[in-house]
C-alpha cells in the first residue's frame, strides 16, 4: 500500500512533541491524516461530533456537552508533552475530495525509548464498521514503525469497551494484561485498563527472541501466531485485511463517496 509523507510548515500545526518528525501529513489512497492546528480544526471536529457524545463514553474525560468543553480538551491534548493529534479525512471520489471523519492521536510518546501509543480514536458513526478505522490505524502504525523507528506501539482501553478490545486484536496487537483500578473516570468509577502492544519485530515479521536479540532462543510460534509467518509481518496482514474490508465489508454512505460532508448526514 502506497503512503506519502509531507512535512508541513511550522505555522500549519500546533504540537512539537515528535521532534523533527512533528508536522507530518500522512496520506494513503483513501485516508489523510492532517496534523492538528488547534484553532482551525477544533470547530470543524466539534461540528462533526457534537451530536454523537457517546463516542467519548469510555474516554477518561467523558462526553462533551458544549464546544467550550470540547475545545478545552483539545487544548489540553495539544499542551501535553507526550501527545500528538491528527484530524482524519477520507479522500473521496475520483477527485479525492477531503471529507473530515474523525481524529486519532499518538499518546505516551517517549522518543528516547521509541515507545508510543495509538489512542484517543473516534470517528463519525456513518463510517463505523467500514475500512476507515483499519486504514487510519494502519497509516499511523506505519508512521510509527517506519518513520519514528518505534520499538513498541501500545493500545489500551476501558475494561467495558468490548469493541475497542476486538479492534486491538483485529489490528494485530497482542494482549499484554490488565492494570486494575488504573484510572478514575469522569463519573467517579474505577477503570481497569486492558493493555495491548505490537513491536517492530511483529510489524516487520522478524523472529521473536526471549531477550529481544536476534538468533537467541527463538520462540516457536503458537498455532494462533502462525499467520505472522504466513503474512511475513503484521503490516502485510493488515494491508490484506483492509483490502478485504474495502471489497467485502460495509460500504461508505454513497453521498460520502461523492465528497459530501458527514455533517450533512441526518444521523
Amino acid at each position: 500500500m502506497q503512503i506519502k509523507y509531507t512535512q508541513l510548515d511550522q505555522d500549519q500545526f500546533t504540537q512539537r512533541t515528535l521532534g523533527p518528525k512533528s508536522g507530518y501529513r500522512i496520506e494513503t489512497e483513501s485516508i489523510l491524516l492532517e496534523p492538528l492546528l488547534l484553532d482551525r480544526d477544533a470547530p470543524k471536529l466539534w461540528e462533526l461530533v457534537k451530536d454523537h457524545s457517546k463516542l467519548f463514553e469510555y474516554m477518561p474525560h467523558g462526553p462533551c456537552n458544549n464546544y467550550e468543553d470540547f475545545y478545552a480538551i483539545q487544548k489540553r491534548f495539544c499542551s501535553a508533552p507526550d501527545h500528538f493529534n491528527w484530524a482524519v479525512y477520507l479522500l473521496a471520489g475520483t477527485k479525492k475530495q477531503k471529507v473530515l471523519c474523525g481524529s486519532i492521536c499518538l499518546l505516551d510518546i517517549s522518543l528516547p525509548f521509541r515507545r508510543f501509543e495509538v489512542g484517543s480514536i473516534w470517528f463519525h458513526p456513518a463510517v463505523h464498521s467500514t475500512f476507515v478505522m483499519l486504514e487510519t490505524t494502519y497509516t499511523l502504525l506505519r508512521f510509527s514503525f517506519e518513520q519514528l523507528q518505534a520499538g513498541r506501539v501500545q493500545w489500551k482501553t476501558h475494561h467495558q469497551n468490548i469493541a475497542s478490545q476486538k479492534s486491538a486484536l483485529k489490528l494485530g496487537f497482542d494482549f499484554d494484561g490488565v492494570h486494575r483500578k488504573h484510572i478514575i473516570h469522569y463519573n467517579g468509577q474505577w477503570r481497569n485498563t486492558y493493555y495491548y502492544s505490537m513491536t517492530d519485530d511483529d510489524w516487520f515479521g522478524n523472529e521473536v527472541t526471549t531477550d529481544g536479540r536476534p538468533g537467541l532462543d527463538v520462540i516457536k510460534p503458537t498455532q494462533e501466531e502462525v499467520w505472522r509467518q504466513e503474512s511475513k509481518g503484521r503490516r502485510l496482514r493488515l494491508e490484506q485485511l483492509i483490502q478485504a474490508r474495502k471489497h467485502e465489508g460495509k460500504p461508505l454512505p454513497e453521498s460520502v463517496q461523492h465528497g459530501v460532508a458527514l455533517t450533512a448526514l441526518t444521523a
